[in-house]
């Protein structure tokens, strides 16, 4: 994303909800982008694979936001 900066990775959905609440709370705008880390195709699951950890979920801040959202988010224990 342009002029955006990645600043929180994470596949639990509860973190990511967290994470997401902490920018809010602070006053932080982010972008979000969740996808499978499997791309399963026109299959709906991968054998082994446990679905809650099937999918990453990223938070992305304005580049000029990017050190405090980061600060904010290690406040926190995320």
């Amino acid at each position: 994303m342009i002029f955006r900066k990645e600043v929180y990775v994470t596949r639990d959905m509860d973190a990511y909800n967290r994470a997401r609440n902490v920018l809010e709370d602070n006053g932080i705008r982010y972008t979000s982008k969740s996808g499978p880390v499997t791309n399963p195709g026109r299959h709906h699951g991968v054998p082994f694979i446990n679905a809650d950890a099937a999918y990453e979920y990223h938070l992305y801040v304005p580049a000029k936001e990017a050190e405090r959202a980061v600060h904010v988010l290690r406040e926190m224990g995320l």
